[in-house]
């Protein structure tokens, strides 16, 4: 249909164009027929008079010579003339076709005779073409007088109509043609405009903004093109916005700590981030998250409680508006919905799980409803943890206190019943009793006002330089009793040999390291080795204490720096510990910015690694021994 509107407005356009230049053609054809012959009128009106004047001097004689002259010229030029005498006589016929003695009594030779001029455009000749002719009289009017006929061949174009046709018909075809052509290259012209747009129009409708279209000019085509290149444009800049917020959004939900899992209304997972997959343990069934996105809740987690939540059936928008309007007015914190524990090799994940109803701006146009479901996973794991760990340290300090609490006053109500004098060593041994449980709550006491210390954000512990030489030997000092009493074999070193300053908090690093030798002696078998290493790395300087003694088990490594917490409960007696040796060392390192590594085994002993952070600018000369 097109392409035949096409067709038909060329041709009109042809018929048009040759209709309009033929009318011209016509037209001027016309005016150019009527000025020439106006003018060949005059000249042969002067002709006339001329002539009229020569014969007017002898009339009727003819053969003058100054006639004769005067009619030969004429003649010659072109001009075919007659006289004709009173009684319609021929007098002089130049003609050259002999037919003046029919016109003696032709119309015209009458109207000259009685008007005493005539002129007029008439046809003459065999071929009937067009004269000017004039008709004059000559001679006085009544007596002696005759009529002097001339004519003159009018404009050749009058001549022959046919030739005319022709030639206005080749013209308006040539003309046509010509404006054939111009038109189809217009059109095409436009044509390819139209195009380029409507290329364009397709493109931005694709989605694709990244072709700019330009047109010069001010007509409608280029006000469209102009406007389309607007409409472009600021498509453009709106989805480089969108875009960015899109992957600013979507950086926040992956980098969030927190879960977030978003159901849609058919119950499939429309969005979860990286945090979810890892914390419901996803991460063996797919390669990634993007691989759950569109898969039913059902088939990919498996906790009920959470697929309950999840799959809830959504309230009206309008309910949801109060639900948020309750939860504004409540101060905005939802309460929670579900507690989940997730089994992983790691170990059990306690999950808080909040739930909530969302709009999806996004569903399918012939879903009955756009409200789906948003779930917040959070992680409450170290949260458990520590409340177990202060739910056993308030068992384990009440069970601490309590024990030798007990002892003693059962030793003193025994002895305020018993006769002292009478069995002075059994008095010796409750005394004894009540001696040794009270260094024991007095120990447990001082430890208990150290880690009270260490953790105290207001307490600040200055770094000073210590002599390694001067804490080893006061430490084998301080020790030197327990460790011959279990016959132990005692050593320490430097490595590298000359290292004799590190710089360090004195009485945290005394605090630290007395705990770990304490735990060492009192878990390690008679003839055992106890050995301090200090070693000084590019960075920080690290004292190593180690021993032979029973180990620790893997099970148990993790929990050995909780306070109270003691490896073998069961034991009783004079080397049964406070169980808050290890979490002061922990402490007492943390507070002068170092890290505690613990390596231990069962039957092969423990190994202890305070490390201590130093000044790279430090130049320190360092002096190892041996005892």
């Amino acid at each position: 249909m097109e392409a035949s509107g096409r067709r038909r407005l060329v041709l009109f356009t042809a018929l048009l164009v040759v209709a309009a230049c033929s009318l011209i053609f016509w037209l001027v054809t016309r005016e150019q027929q009527r000025l020439n012959d106006a003018a060949l009128m005059q000249q042969v009106l002067g002709e006339a008079e001329m002539v009229r004047a020569v014969l007017s001097e002898d009339w009727p004689d003819v053969r003058r010579s100054a006639v004769v002259v005067t009619l030969g010229m004429l003649r010659d030029s072109g001009v075919e003339l007659a006289v004709f005498g009173n009684a319609g006589n021929v007098l002089y016929d130049g003609t050259g076709a002999g037919v003046a003695e029919q016109m003696a009594r032709h119309t015209m030779m009458l109207r000259g005779r009685e008007q005493g001029i005539w002129s007029g455009i008439r046809k003459w000749g065999a071929r009937g073409r067009w004269h000017a002719m004039v008709t004059a009289r000559v001679g006085q009017a009544g007596q002696d007088e005759g009529v002097i006929w001339l004519a003159r061949p009018c404009w050749a174009v009058t001549q022959n109509p046919g030739a005319v046709a022709r030639l206005l018909f080749i013209e308006g075809v040539i003309v046509a043609l010509a404006s054939v052509v111009v038109a189809l290259i217009f059109i095409q012209m436009r044509r390819r405009v139209f195009h380029r747009v409507i290329r364009t129009a397709r493109r931005l409708s694709a989605g694709d903004l990244t072709t700019e279209l330009r047109t010069d000019g001010s007509d409608e085509i280029a006000v469209l093109s102009t406007a389309l290149e607007g409409l472009r444009r600021r498509l453009a800049i709106q989805m480089e916005t969108i875009d960015r917020q899109r992957r600013m959004l979507q950086s926040l939900v992956d980098h969030l700590g927190e879960g977030v899992i978003v159901v849609d209304v058919d119950g499939r997972i429309a969005l979860i981030n990286p945090a979810a997959v890892k914390l419901l343990n996803l991460r063996g069934k797919v390669t990634g998250e993007q691989t759950l996105i569109g898969t039913p809740v059902e088939t990919c987690i498996r906790e009920h409680a959470l697929q309950q939540l999840l799959l809830e059936a959504p309230c009206s928008p309008e309910a949801l508006t109060g639900v948020d309007a309750a939860d504004e007015t409540s101060g905005g914190l939802p309460s929670p919905d579900a507690y989940i524990q997730i089994e992983t090799t790691e170990g059990t994940t306690h999950l808080l799980v909040r739930a909530t109803q969302l709009d999806l701006a996004e569903s399918r146009p012939d879903a009955d409803s756009s409200i789906g479901r948003v779930a917040v996973l959070t992680d409450i794991t170290e949260l458990e943890r520590t409340i177990e760990v202060r739910t056993d340290f308030v068992a384990n300090a009440s069970h601490e206190l309590r024990t030798p609490l007990s002892t003693i006053r059962a030793c003193v109500e025994t002895l305020l019943a018993m006769d002292l004098g009478g069995s002075p060593d059994a008095a010796a041994e409750f005394l004894q009793k009540i001696d040794r449980h009270s260094d024991r709550l007095q120990q447990m006491v001082a430890d208990l006002l150290d880690l009270s210390r260490l953790e105290s954000p207001a307490e600040r512990f200055e770094m000073e330089r210590i002599e390694v030489r001067r804490v080893a030997h006061e430490l084998q000092f301080r020790f030197a009793e327990a460790i011959d009493e279990k016959q132990l074999h005692w050593e320490w070193r430097c490595a590298p040999e000359g290292l004799s300053e590190v710089r360090a908090n004195m009485h945290l690093l005394r605090l630290a390291l007395d705990n770990l030798v304490d735990n060492a002696i009192k878990h390690t078998q008679p003839g055992g080795h106890i050995r301090l290493l200090v070693k000084r790395t590019a960075e920080a300087v690290e004292f190593e204490v180690s021993d032979d003694g029973c180990g620790i088990s893997s099970e148990d490594q993790e929990r050995v720096f909780e306070r109270f917490f003691q490896v073998q409960r069961s034991r009783t007696g004079t080397a049964r510990g406070t169980g808050l040796g290890l979490s002061i060392v922990r402490h007492a390192v943390e507070a002068m910015q170092g890290q505690v590594r613990l390596e231990s085994a069962l039957g092969r002993g423990t190994r202890v690694t305070l490390r201590v952070p130093q000044s790279v600018s430090e130049d320190m000369v360092e002096i190892a021994t041996n005892s």
